[in-house]
């Protein structure tokens, strides 16, 4: 695979393959976090930090939704990264599995992310956006003058003026 993931992509398919060993859960976990957070810049907004029932991971999420409406289809995807990551904390028996099934959902994330995030700008297009706006962008500004201030009446004369 090629594209911003390909990385990504390549160690969590030789760990699940088995042809290394998978990265540590922090590590798969800042893996998805900055899958969301490249689709956020590309979408051309800023990552905000926050935390959405108890996870970064969830607040990326909920803020990538505002890029694109069909992207809300990944929620249960990121839900189950933080779910299999809690399991493999909290569940020493049950770590080794859970650690495989987040690296795999991390991997869809980024197979998903991959496909429906918007082609990055080439520095041809990012040249004529910025050429076009200074041919939009007005020059000659009149001079400010400050707003006329009007006294403002009294409402208490006003009411009994009534």
């Amino acid at each position: 695979m090629t594209g911003p993931f390909a990385e990504i992509v390549a160690r969590l398919e030789a760990g699940l393959a088995g042809h290394e060993p998978l990265p540590r859960l922090d590590r798969i976990m800042a893996m998805a976090e900055e899958i969301l957070v490249t689709w956020l810049m590309r979408c051309g907004m800023g990552a905000a930090p926050g935390l959405v029932e108890g996870s970064l991971l969830l607040s990326l999420h909920r803020q990538s939704c505002h890029c694109q409406p069909g992207f809300d289809a990944s929620r249960e995807l990121c839900r189950e990264i933080v779910a299999r990551r809690n399991v493999a904390l909290l569940y020493p028996e049950d770590a080794a599995q859970a650690h495989w099934e987040m690296a795999g959902k991390v991997l869809q994330l980024a197979r998903f992310v991959a496909d429906v995030m918007p082609p990055a700008p080439t520095p041809e297009a990012v040249a004529a956006q910025e050429r076009a706006a200074d041919l939009t962008a007005c020059r000659c500004a009149a001079p400010t003058l400050p707003a006329p201030t009007l006294p403002t009446p009294d409402l208490r004369e006003e009411a009994r003026a009534c």
